[in-house]
């Protein structure tokens, strides 16, 4: 029988080296949504662009990560919005999703890890770094 692990909106799954999955080894990704449907999250460290970020292989639509609370609060001083003209936003193009029950098996093998969120991970001046920096 799986254990079922409690994720919650905000927290941060950091990929473990175990991870070989070529779309989401050595990824942190923000989880934004997690209900009985399932988990949706945005890959933190791959920016494609000087404003725009791989959110994730699932190609459908853009989101944006501002500070100013003029969206959904996904945690303290980091909230999801449509609009991207804010110049604090962080664009992503696409996400990452999973079943519940995907998620916590791959938790429950060690791929991933699942850390508290910071507005500090999700703002990263140099996000490409971030995976490395996440271990310490």
């Amino acid at each position: 029988m799986m254990l079922l692990i409690a994720l919650t909106v905000g927290q941060i799954l950091v990929a473990t080296e175990k991870s070989h999955d070529p779309d989401l080894a050595k990824s942190v990704v923000l989880i934004i949504q997690s209900d009985s449907d399932g988990v949706m999250g945005l890959i933190l460290n791959r920016p494609i662009g000087k404003s725009t970020n791989y959110g994730g292989p699932i190609p459908m639509g853009t989101r944006a990560l501002i500070r100013s609370a003029n969206g959904t609060q996904i945690l303290a001083g980091v909230y999801l919005a449509s609009n991207t003209k804010d110049p604090t936003a962080r664009v992503y193009k696409g996400y990452v999703g999973w079943s519940p029950q995907q998620l916590t098996g791959e938790i429950s093998k060690g791929l991933w890890k699942v850390i508290p969120g910071e507005a500090a991970k999700v703002f990263d001046p140099h996000p490409e770094t971030l995976w490395s920096r996440s271990f310490r």
